[in-house]
């Protein structure tokens, strides 16, 4: 889900950059960023209600797994989301790279808390 967030986000920016995509902020990676954020999380539900169809007989370990990492890929799309929000400012300044250290924090510090409460 990350990999697929920065890929996205970022090859959205660069094409607003070159103009291909209109409506999206050529200056600030961030709007980009929170569109990639939004579509790569992947929901697998179309895979869970064939695997869960008792003519397949699919192994319920496996059906667990795939549920868990789509459960786990939603909530790292969530964060992701919310970090990438904290920081983008439409009629502010552009994004600088000064940042990048205090979003790298929040995002881990939001993760780790995530993960204790749940």
């Amino acid at each position: 889900t990350i990999i697929s967030t920065f890929v996205v986000g970022m090859l959205t920016f660069w094409f607003a950059q070159l103009g291909i995509i209109h409506h999206v902020d050529k200056n600030n990676p961030m709007e980009a960023l929170l569109f990639g954020s939004l579509i790569s999380a992947v929901d697998p539900v179309a895979t869970l209600s064939i695997m869960g169809s008792p003519e397949l007989q699919c192994d319920n370990l496996l059906y667990s797994l795939v549920f868990g990492e789509s459960v786990l890929n939603d909530a790292v799309a969530i964060v992701l989301f919310k970090t990438f929000h904290k920081y983008y400012d439409p009629e502010g300044p552009e994004f600088n790279r000064s940042v990048i250290p205090h979003a790298l924090f929040s995002f881990l510090s939001m993760t780790v808390l995530s993960i204790l409460v749940g």
